[in-house]
């Protein structure tokens, strides 16, 4: 698997969000239940159609690391805002700082096995790419997941892991 190398600036993200934990693998059952409920109990539908939307592809996004190194994170379901928009109070709002990322794509040819092939290139990701790569992650930095839209509404099951970092 190859790690495409982009920069990008800083990306106003409007969502929803969890407080979850790295710890025993917490994430790894939390997210994917939280990623179902968005997406059947209407909150994705309403969100899709709001004014601040700049762009429907979403993004699933680690942020406000605990600095207490206990695993804790935030992890948010989002769009990208337009800038200066006004953000209804039942959002949460953040932003992914500016920053050089590693991009992994995971795919799969259906929605059961979607998942499962996330979760594994994350795993190559943390377990082979990083120890021999020549980067660490860029601390202060946000990694996230982005779903592009019209692929997924067209049945292609892509999702693009941005991994931010530094060279060692």
């Amino acid at each position: 698997m190859e790690a495409k190398f982009v920069t990008l600036e800083t990306i106003k993200l409007v969502g929803y969000a969890i407080k979850t934990s790295d710890v025993d693998g917490e994430n790894s059952k939390e997210i994917p239940a939280f990623w179902q409920k968005y997406a059947t109990d209407g909150r994705k539908q309403r969100r899709h159609g709001m004014d601040f939307v700049k762009s429907n592809n979403e993004y699933g996004a680690c942020t406000e690391m605990d600095k207490d190194g206990q695993g804790g994170f935030t992890y948010v379901i989002g769009v990208e805002a337009k800038a200066d928009a006004d953000i209804p109070a039942e959002f949460h709002l953040c932003e992914i700082p500016p920053a050089t990322y590693a991009v992994f794509t995971a795919h799969s040819n259906t929605q059961e096995d979607f998942v499962k092939n996330i979760q594994g290139t994350w795993q190559y990701i943390m377990n082979e790419w990083f120890p021999s790569s020549g980067y660490e992650f860029a601390a202060g930095c946000a990694d996230f997941e982005l779903y592009n839209e019209a692929k997924f509404a067209a049945g292609e099951f892509v999702c693009d892991i941005h991994i931010p970092i530094v060279k060692k």
